[in-house]
């Protein structure tokens, strides 16, 4: 089990009440995790669980049977290019269907390696957009705003439980001047902390998805091999056709 999959694991509970307030009370007005929730579609916990379920190594294995293939057909092109000359009036149409074969064989062994950097890419990109969630999940699991959805204990500034700027101050239990935290936060609080919490793992699956289409939507470069038609002597006896 790879480090997104355990923390993801081991933080459920808390990523199923960061969803929980937000379908519940939603968040801020003009808080950046709203254009976040459009772009990506999902709530946090369930942005995080797809995203720790989603292995890059299917795109890695892809990526080396292309290379495979690649070298078959390469060989196969080699070959070709060994067969000997034939004399007379076919080896005008023989060297012409050699030539046409050659580049044929060159364009698909290209496609493919292009087919395979690209797979690469695309796990490459996934990797580190994992590895990045991961550090996003562990800040985020020991934060302040953790602390007040996890435990009900709001930390606040010395004057009661922490609320969220601008909407209101609640009835919860705070203890007073001399103290910094409150008992119970309010959904003002609730809705500020999951939304902090929401924003800070959300901007890593959105930065990830949009590389992943960047690159979809690119696809694969080709970068084609030149094909030199050449006749390569043979030890073998020239066949000399008479039609």
């Amino acid at each position: 089990m790879d480090a997104l999959r355990q923390l993801q694991s081991n933080t459920a509970g808390l990523l199923a009440q960061v969803d929980e307030s937000l379908a519940r009370w939603g968040a801020p007005e003009q808080h950046p995790v709203w254009p976040l929730l459009r772009r990506t579609g999902a709530l946090p916990g369930d942005a995080v669980a797809g995203l720790a379920g989603w292995s890059p190594e299917p795109w890695r294995q892809q990526a080396a049977a292309l290379r495979a293939h690649a070298a078959v057909v390469a060989a196969v092109g080699v070959d070709l290019g060994r067969l000997p000359s034939w004399d007379g009036r076919a080896g005008d149409a023989f060297a012409a269907a050699r030539r046409r074969i050659g580049v044929d064989t060159a364009h698909r062994v290209d496609r493919m390696r292009a087919d395979a950097a690209h797979h690469e890419e695309l796990a490459d990109v996934l990797t580190a957009g994992r590895a990045s969630a991961a550090r996003a999940l562990a800040r985020v699991a020991g934060s302040a705003e953790a602390v007040s959805l996890v435990t009900g204990i709001t930390i606040g500034t010395g004057r009661g439980s922490a609320t969220a700027p601008g909407m209101g101050a609640g009835p919860g239990f705070g203890l007073g001047a001399s103290g910094d935290f409150g008992l119970g936060p309010e959904p003002a609080a609730r809705a500020q902390a999951a939304a902090t919490i929401a924003a800070e793992l959300l901007a890593v699956v959105d930065t990830l998805l949009a590389e992943l289409e960047a690159l979809v939507t690119r696809g694969p470069v080709v970068v084609e091999t030149t094909v030199v038609a050449a006749d390569v002597p043979s030890t073998a006896t020239t066949l000399r056709v008479e039609l």
